[in-house]
């Protein structure tokens, strides 16, 4: 300062600095929303030392002075387009369109189309609405569109990205984000897929691998997840997808017809979907499958056989025991019987009847009266033929009275042996007369014993036990089952009239089966029951002895399951059989030589035998075909005869045969032996 007294001294104090006015060169961005709140980056010079930062007349609501040349300020409240300035101890930026911020209101979605799309995305959508101009950004939830193109203020297309369930669609201006209503919901549909399931064979053998191949398609892209194979609605395995394709293999499918599925579990982008269903064969390995025929088919052959000798052996001891020294030697069924009960007492052996001499042998042992040529008794040389003999003359009106018999035993022990074989020849003809080899022959016996008490003159009742063993060959399968087994029983006669007996019989038995076809061994068990019932009437007509009778034996039987030396379950089965008959057996005593009395027998009877069987059919690898075997099944006839030796130790020897199926395409032989010594 300059005063009369001269001029200040300088001083830092003293100075005084010029600064430039600052000028606004661009804003960034150059709008945003009404509400304020956008951060702008101002661009331009001599910012440094500025001291406020206005947009319009309304200062920013805040700011930062980064340099000389750049401020950063947020937009206050405001409307339209003002400008942006910043004023300086220099002054205030003067204002120009580079500095010009507008106020822009923020977009609004008044609808979409299509609302609904595939999860997997790629759906072209129109929004449509306000304020789209400088838009931004596109969004499907939290997702950014795929792409848009913004077509006019009001009009925006946009590609879907992936995604799932239902999104809101917002648009982003320099105005702000649309705000959300129902008017921009955007609905994921999940892709319509479509399961394939193939085999890698068809039909397979048991224990031998299978693989499944699942295949899931979609229009809408490459389904991925996982997969669920099912047997029978049963899950078996899970697989996972791989480029649509999924594998699983098994080992363990048992013997039989399988539905198989595959079911799709789905996924955010994909439905779920199940394949039609494919019916995958499982069949034995040949030779299991031979086993099992040979089963199936034999041992019916064992029980028809068991079923004959049994009922037919209770039936002789149901005769035996009504015996009331009757005829000596009398036919029983199959065979023969031999009646104890008619043998004079043994008191008499040694003591010679009156005009009989020591040592003499008569054929018969009764005299007639008026000189008829015979002894008036047995004498100390005579056979027990005599006796027999004797017991003939009874029949006729000329003979003496009969000599004095023992008393009626209660107790009546009997053992019955019988053998049945089906031959290798068939029924198409006679060996050397263009005869066949049938598949199938083999044999077995029967033995059985029993105790019968006679409580009264027209009842009896008995038990009874036996063994059985038997072995058959079938040459088409390669196959023999053979077994034995035992049997325990019970039985009840009742005579209702002399000439008329009901009888009834129940017997169970417990078998062992050893089976081979081929390579397949198996063991398994059987449990047997046996009911037998019937009538029988017994006649004499000149000197012959008639026997009508009509009689049925029943059969259950229930075999164990087992699996055989291949590994193939065979499944546990059960079967029923039986026969119903009708039929006369006629006998007619000879003497022959002086000591011994011959008795001939025959035999015609009609049959019906049934059989029902719940084994499922069996199915052999290849479609291998299995012959039947024979088998009694529907109406037939049956023969029956034999003869019995009465001898003169008082032995008595019987052989009988019988062959039955005449009629049909089976014809199996019974043969019995049957022996009786007095005790």
């Amino acid at each position: 300062m300059t005063t009369t007294g001269g001029t200040s001294a300088t001083s830092a104090a003293d100075q005084f600095t010029y600064f430039a006015v600052p000028t606004v060169t661009s804003i960034s961005p150059t709008g945003g929303p009404l509400a304020g709140g956008t951060s702008v980056t101002v661009t331009g010079t001599n910012f440094t030392g500025a001291t406020a930062v206005k947009f319009g007349v309304t200062n920013a609501s805040s700011f930062t002075v980064n340099s000389a040349t750049s401020i950063t300020a947020v937009s206050p409240a405001g409307a339209g387009t003002v400008d942006v300035t910043v004023t300086t101890p220099g002054g205030t930026s003067a204002t120009s369109a580079s500095d010009q911020f507008s106020y822009t209101p923020a977009p609004t979605v008044g609808s979409i189309s299509p609302s609904s799309g595939s999860a997997i995305g790629s759906t072209s959508v129109a929004v449509t609405g306000t304020g789209f101009s400088g838009a931004t950004a596109v969004k499907f939830g939290a997702n950014n569109a795929t792409s848009f193109t913004v077509n006019s203020a009001t009009s925006i297309t946009a590609t879907s990205p992936p995604g799932a369930g239902t999104v809101d669609v917002t648009v982003t201006t320099a105005g702000g984000t649309s705000p959300t209503s129902a008017a921009d919901r955007f609905t994921y549909l999940s892709a319509t897929t479509t399961t394939e399931l193939t085999s890698s064979k068809n039909p397979s053998s048991y224990g031998e691998s299978v693989t499944f191949t699942a295949k899931v398609s979609s229009l809408g892209g490459t389904p991925t997840g996982t997969v669920t194979f099912n047997d029978g609605g049963t899950p078996i395995g899970t697989s996972s997808l791989s480029a649509g394709v999924a594998t699983f293999a098994t080992t363990t499918l048992a013997v039989g017809n399988h539905s198989i599925t595959v079911t799709y579990n789905g996924s955010v982008a994909f439905n779920a979907s199940t394949s039609p269903a494919l019916n995958q064969s499982i069949d034995m390995p040949a030779d299991s499958a031979k086993l099992r025929a040979l089963q199936l088919n034999v041992t019916k052959i064992v029980a028809q056989s068991s079923g004959q000798a049994i009922s037919g052996s209770i039936d002789t001891a149901i005769s035996e025991g009504f015996s009331d020294g009757g005829q000596y030697i009398t036919p029983g069924a199959g065979g023969l019987r031999v009646n104890f009960a008619a043998a004079p007492d043994g008191d008499e052996d040694d003591k010679p009847k009156s005009g009989q001499q020591p040592g003499s042998q008569s054929l018969n042992a009764y005299s007639g009266d008026g000189g008829s040529g015979r002894t008036g008794g047995r004498g100390r040389g005579s056979s027990r033929i005599d006796d027999a003999f004797a017991a003939i003359d009874r029949a006729a009106p000329t003979k003496a009275p009969a000599a004095r018999f023992r008393e009626q035993r209660d107790w009546l022990f009997w053992i019955d042996v019988r053998g049945t074989g089906i031959d290798q020849w068939g029924s198409s003809g006679n060996i050397g007369q263009g005869a066949t080899q049938a598949t199938l022959f083999g044999q077995q016996i029967n033995l059985l014993s029993g105790l019968t008490y006679r409580a009264r003159p027209n009842l009896l009742v008995g038990v009874t036990g036996g063994y059985e063993n038997f072995s058959y060959t079938q040459t088409d399968i390669n196959g023999k089952l053979k077994g034995d087994g035992w049997t325990v029983g019970a039985y009840l006669g009742w005579k209702i009239i002399p000439t008329l007996r009901y009888d009834v019989a129940v017997t169970y038995s417990g078998i062992g089966y050893d089976g081979t076809a081929g390579t397949a061994q198996g063991n398994f068990n059987g449990n047997r029951w046996i009911f037998a019932t019937g009538f029988t009437g017994s006649y004499s007509w000149a000197n012959f002895n008639i026997e009508p009778s009509a009689k049925v034996y029943a059969i259950w039987e229930r075999e164990n399951a087992y699996v055989d030396s291949l590994g193939t379950q065979q499944a546990a089965r059960t079967f029923s059989s039986g026969r119903a008959s009708a039929g006369n057996r006629v006998s007619y005593p000879i003497p022959w030589l002086d000591s011994v009395l011959l008795a001939p027998y025959a035999g015609v009877f009609a049959d019906y035998y049934f059989t029902q069987d719940d084994a499922a059919a069996i199915v052999a690898a290849g479609g291998i075909p299995l012959a039947s075997t024979p088998l009694l099944q529907g109406w037939s006839a049956r023969i029956t005869g034999g003869i019995g030796a009465r001898l003169a130790g008082g032995t008595t020897v019987g052989f009988g045969a019988e062959l039955g199926g005449i009629g049909s395409n089976t014809q199996i032989w019974t043969f019995t032996g049957r022996a009786r010594i007095p005790f």
